[in-house]
């Protein structure tokens, strides 16, 4: 499953995925700051507004789970005959939300339809983060340091999404972070007479 923006190079993996909503969202925003008095863009944006935000309230109150949000299709049916199939709008702006729309239209709902599937990839984005910050440290990357940074950065990455200590999980000389269980510590207390 990917979870991307909507950058073209993306369509071409042969993979399931979902487009980002908080990308989404956010162009739709500034295309209403470029253009405040664009009444066909508002009235879009607004029918978008009603159709994503119980879907996210929904999934924010029940978690990402097909069986809460599968109720969803029928309002997504709805919006494209009402608002993005056969229909003729005037500005630029909102022709180009409605090609979105068309072109993306199994790619922005696949969270309804699987369990645990985010609607954003925000969770990428920050995990992708501390490459930007080294890089801009370093001034650049070296092939020959990189391939071991990125190495240690996944492993810290995912022993931080399981919740284990990669300090830990380095000393356990463990070689598979998924399999690595992690010593309870066992903490006596002198008992005082």
């Amino acid at each position: 499953m990917l979870i991307s923006d909507f950058y073209a190079g993306y369509d071409a993996i042969p993979c399931t995925q979902q487009k980002c909503w908080s990308h989404f969202i956010r162009d739709l925003n500034d295309a209403l700051w470029k253009e405040p008095f664009n009444e066909e863009l508002e009235l879009f944006v607004l029918e978008v507004r009603n159709l994503i935000v119980p879907m996210l309230q929904t999934a924010k109150a029940y978690g990402l789970k097909r069986r809460h949000l599968k109720k969803f299709h029928q309002y997504i049916d709805k919006f494209y005959k009402r608002q993005i199939d056969n229909k003729l709008f005037k500005s630029e702006s909102v022709n180009i939300f409605q090609k979105r729309f068309m072109r993306y239209r199994e790619s922005l709902f696949t969270f309804i339809e699987h369990d645990g599937i985010d609607w954003n990839n925000n969770m990428a984005e920050r995990n992708i983060q501390p490459i930007a910050i080294q890089r801009k440290i370093s001034m650049a990357f070296r092939e020959k340091g990189a391939e071991r940074y990125l190495l240690f950065l996944g492993i810290a990455q995912t022993c931080k999404l399981q919740g284990k200590s990669f300090l830990k999980f380095l000393l356990s000389k463990e070689r598979d972070v998924d399999t690595y269980k992690p010593v309870k510590r066992i903490i006596y207390s002198k008992k005082r007479a």
